[in-house]
């Protein structure tokens, strides 16, 4: 018995419910000695009137199962004891029986004893628990219904059951070895080697609670970006992080305090692994989120790190359908060790079909504008379109906004006015000697300097990558100017060599209006550098932001009046240090020279700084941010930009994303028509300031657009409630028109048949809809 009960609790198997003992000798053709007597045409003879079958059992012919199926499989187990015959319409054959013709099993007996399992093959009956859990010895004094001896006797079957059921019976032992063996399958239960090991469940359960501490001290380094070891291994920051947060926790405190120095898991290695543990999770789900929005934008860019290995960040950018927004995740680092354009392109396909990305998916790639990244020939960008011909190459936009101010610094005045303030810069920066005289020179500045300086004690040196923070070190060098100018000449007093050269530079008047007009003209740029590298940022945001850039330096450069504060400025920062406005000497054979003609310096310094500076700056982010590929005409689908949307833009893009669409061309026509008609009806409607029933009703009657009150209560609660909040017209329209071509999401559809909706008895609906069309006609070529 004990025997028994060990290997009943078995996981996964129990080999011992229908393994055979020694004196199991029997064949499997035993099964057929019954005494069962034939007619005389026939052993096994059906009625006339039966029929094939075409019904039966959903659970497996245990007739057709051997000893070492029943091993192997508890998935066939498991479905046996739990599924029921559910086929009334199935035929069970007939045959005679110890002459009694017409013997055939009865549905009524599974019904009523649901423990009957009936075999097709062998027209047979077993009871599954006595099968899978009673011992199938040849002495057993209980024989029926088991494996090798199924109930085949239909005369006494209902003898056969009652036996089998009477009190004592070994029959109900196995229902209930049956029953706890569904409950631990479905979860419900623990086997008996947890059941019986309560001190195993609590060291599970410590283990897990350490480990977990753990993890989230490794995870908390991560997201801080700092450093898990220190000097040493036991003065490392982990450890120390790790014991103070072992003082609220009890467990983990007895834990490092006593446990065994080889199973702490707090050894680099484990860290190493649970790091990497982490990052592979990360890494997979980002993928699977990549992969399931099927189209993605690829990009990369490289540094040396402090070991001088080149490291290039693989990121993708991609629309998640979840949570309906734009993300740009890390995937990992690379090494290049060769920064050719075949080497790094063949890096980027070899990683990220390692990482399990559908390469074919990717419709644009994103890189700097080296020449071994963008070449038309042999770049990356031109190796990846080989692979990918639909992946087009978008240059990214913070860097042109950065090879836009470079080049536009080239003007000879800027470029000397740049150099002088990075010199005099690293001057201050990198001598402590100086530094003190700039700190005690701006403590005994006037209150005005020291407020303008803010938090600023030192200088900001001019970036040598990122031109457009240039600005922030400019407009410090500007306020700082006088102190700067008194500190350059106590150091020529103290007898410092470059002090004078440096002060001789600054104190000219063409580098004080330099300063101020770039300063003036670069500061706007600052902020559209910071807002171009967002994650969130697309192109569209990127071409409207610099174009509102585009136009505010526009107007500065057509606006007399900026001038004149700009060069009044100037004047004044002159006349602090005793210099006098003026300009250069002019020649007529002076060739590197710039030299305008101009009435005076103010006209001159407009002609030869001012103007030269803005157009060349105006010109460069023109062609880097603003034009853009046939691509990005797919803008014009977006609600608020449809009114765009021409027949000449419909064919530019069918022409673009042809591999891309479903449809065919007059398809993908008739698509964008209803687009525009659906925004432009939203508008009118809300321009003639109807409340939502009535919206909803004509846009039913009219247009056969159905709205349901769901979508009503989505509307309210999203504040759009026109009149009495005074939501903006065109965001309330923008929204109904978003909902209304989401399709299922709001219960929209198409109606097929209008007389479900009565009309409109408040208004003349056909002379409001004339109205409508003429409107519509004139603003849209679809119209």
């Amino acid at each position: 018995m004990q025997r028994r009960i060990d290997n009943f609790f078995t996981p996964k198997n129990f080999e011992s419910a229908i393994t055979s003992d020694s004196t199991d000798t029997q064949d499997d053709s035993s099964i057929q000695n019954l005494e069962i007597q034939t007619s005389s045409n026939n052993d096994f003879a059906c009625s006339s009137t039966s029929s094939p079958n075409i019904y039966g059992p959903s659970y497996t012919d245990i007739g057709t199962l051997t000893k070492e199926d029943l091993r192997k499989d508890d998935d066939v187990i498991l479905k046996l004891l739990t599924t029921k015959w559910e086929d009334p319409k199935f035929q069970f054959p007939t045959r005679t029986l110890r002459g009694r013709t017409g013997r055939a099993c009865q549905l009524s007996w599974l019904i009523d004893n649901p423990w009957l399992k009936y075999s097709v093959s062998l027209d047979a009956l077993y009871c599954a628990p006595c099968v899978f859990f009673g011992s199938q010895r040849s002495d057993t004094k209980e024989k029926t219904f088991r494996f090798q001896t199924p109930c085949t006797d239909w005369i006494n079957v209902g003898r056969s059951i009652s036996r089998h059921l009477q009190q004592g019976s070994k029959h109900h032992e196995y229902v209930m070895s049956s029953e706890e063996f569904i409950r631990i399958r479905s979860g419900k239960s623990q086997d008996i080697l947890q059941s019986l090991s309560t001190s195993y469940n609590q060291v599970v359960t410590k283990n897990r609670n350490i480990l977990k501490s753990i993890i989230e001290v490794i995870l908390l380094y991560g997201k801080q970006n700092l450093a898990l070891r220190g000097h040493s291994e036991k003065d490392s920051n982990f450890i120390a992080i790790l014991h103070d947060k072992a003082k609220g926790n009890e467990i983990l405190a007895n834990h490092l305090a006593y446990c065994d120095p080889r199973t702490k898991y707090t050894s680099p290695d484990i860290q190493n692994e649970l790091i990497m543990l982490c990052a592979d999770q990360i890494q997979s789900d980002i993928v699977a989120r990549c992969n399931s929005s099927r189209y993605f934008a690829f990009l990369a860019d490289e540094a040396t790190d402090c070991s001088t290995k080149t490291q290039i960040s693989l990121c993708v950018r991609f629309y998640d359908r979840m949570d309906k927004l734009i993300h740009e995740d890390f995937l990992g680092f690379a090494e290049g060790k060769k920064t050719t354009g075949e080497a790094l392109s063949d890096i980027f396909l070899t990683q990220l079909e390692k990482y399990g990305i559908i390469i074919a998916n990717m419709r644009a790639q994103g890189y700097d504008g080296a020449a071994n990244m963008s070449g038309i020939h042999r770049g990356v960008q031109a190796r990846v379109r080989e692979r990918v011909p639909l992946a087009s190459y978008v240059h990214c936009k913070a860097h042109n906004l950065n090879l836009a101010i470079v080049h536009a610094c080239k003007e000879a005045l800027v470029r000397n006015l740049m150099d002088t303030v990075q010199a005099i810069s690293f001057a201050f920066d990198y001598s402590a000697k100086r530094l003190t005289s700039f700190k005690e020179s701006l403590g005994t500045a006037p209150n005005e300097v020291k407020e303008e300086m803010g938090r600023r004690q030192k200088l900001k040196t001019l970036c040598e990558t990122r031109w457009a923070s240039r600005s922030d070190s400019l407009f410090t060098f500007l306020h700082a100017y006088s102190v700067v100018c008194d500190s350059l000449e106590d150091l020529e007093q103290d007898g410092n060599a470059k002090a004078r050269s440096y002060r001789c530079s600054i104190t000219k008047f063409d580098f004080i209006v330099g300063l101020v007009v770039a300063q003036a003209i670069l500061q706007p740029l600052a902020p559209l550098s910071a807002i171009l590298q967002t994650k969130d940022f697309d192109l569209i945001q990127a071409v409207e932001e610099s174009k509102v850039v585009v136009e505010m330096l526009q107007r500065k450069r057509e606006s007399d009046d900026d001038w004149d504060q700009l060069f009044n400025s100037a004047v004044t920062l002159a006349n602090s240090v005793d210099v006098v406005p003026s300009m250069p000497r002019g020649a007529t054979r002076q060739q590197h020279s710039v030299n305008v003609p101009a009435a005076g310096p103010k006209d001159y310094w407009k002609r030869a700084l001012f103007i030269p500076f803005i157009d060349h700056l105006l010109q460069e982010l023109r062609d880097r941010l603003i034009k853009n590929e046939d691509r990005f005409v797919v803008q014009c689908l977006i609600p608020s930009k449809l009114e765009n949307c021409s027949l000449q833009v419909v064919d530019r893009l069918f022409n673009t994303f042809t591999d891309d669409l479903p449809s065919d061309h007059d398809t993908f026509n008739i698509e964008i028509k209803m687009d525009i008609d659906r925004q432009f009806i939203c508008k009118f409607y809300f321009r003639l300031g109807f409340e939502y029933k009535y919206i909803l009703r004509f846009l039913a009657e009219q247009h056969r657009i159905v709205i349901s009150m769901r979508t009503k209560r989505t509307l309210k609660g999203a504040g759009l409630r026109r009149r009495k909040s005074k939501t903006d017209i065109f965001e309330a329209a923008l929204f109904i028109q978003d909902k209304i071509s989401s399709g299922a999401d709001y219960g929209y559809r198409w109606m097929q048949d209008f007389q479900r909706f009565p009309l409109l008895e408040i208004f003349d609906s056909k002379a409001l809809l004339e109205v409508f069309v003429s409107s519509r006609w004139k603003s849209n070529p679809y119209g």
